[in-house]
């Protein structure tokens, strides 16, 4: 997972007006839908689905949580079409996840967060550099309005 971190971390660096080296990494955590979805509702227990799984819900990043924050995500075999890989984690699909929380870490360890109004500032940039990344691997891009959804998730 380190290696992927790094490399990741790179490809941000290489794609961005951030500098990316000798940036410490977060605590990546995989997780099952229902424990990814008890995470997201940490605090607003009452707000979780009935069945305890928000399909919504892909991954956060907790700036705060950890000592350089922390990326809960879907563990990587749970996504669709996993037999197609070697290993799971190999799937651009689950990477581009994980590259889109690295981008917030990246954001809040640059201090870049520290002007905005709110944490979903971020979002913006997270999405449009998660669609370049897909494009980069020649992967299909589940969010074909990939802008629009950044642009409306960055509201606050």
């Amino acid at each position: 997972m380190e290696q992927l971190i790094d490399a990741l971390l790179d490809w941000i660096g290489d794609h961005s007006q951030y500098d990316t080296a000798n940036l410490p990494h977060p605590i990546v955590l995989q997780l099952t839908p229902q424990e990814l979805t008890r995470e997201y509702y940490t605090g607003v227990a009452h707000l979780m689905p009935d069945d305890g799984v928000d399909e919504r819900v892909n991954a956060l990043y907790a700036a705060t949580d950890g000592p350089y924050g922390t990326i809960y995500l879907l563990s990587a075999e749970t996504y669709t079409d996993v037999e197609h890989f070697d290993d799971p984690m190999d799937n651009p699909l689950w990477r581009e996840v994980l590259l889109h929380e690295l981008v917030h870490h990246v954001q809040w360890q640059s201090g870049a967060a520290d002007a905005w109004l709110c944490p979903a500032q971020g979002e913006t940039e997270a999405y449009a550099l998660g669609g370049r990344y897909l494009k980069d691997q020649a992967a299909d891009d589940p969010m074909p309005n990939r802008n629009f959804w950044g642009m409306v998730y960055s509201r606050c």
